[in-house]
């Protein structure tokens, strides 16, 4: 079975959908773990505090 012209694009469309979600969960994933590994070094300076 030959592919269409419609279905090469129903084709790049999943494999754009899934190449954004792969890389929305790449940035979730690393901004999670960079959250976790240093939660304990937040800089609370009295400086910094009226910036929030």
């Amino acid at each position: 079975m030959y592919a269409t012209f419609s279905h090469k694009v129903i084709i790049c469309a999943i494999a754009g959908f899934l190449a954004a979600s792969l890389l929305q969960w790449g940035k979730v994933f690393v901004t999670g773990a960079d959250d976790a590994l240093n939660a304990g070094y937040k800089n609370t300076s009295p400086a910094q505090l009226g910036t929030r």
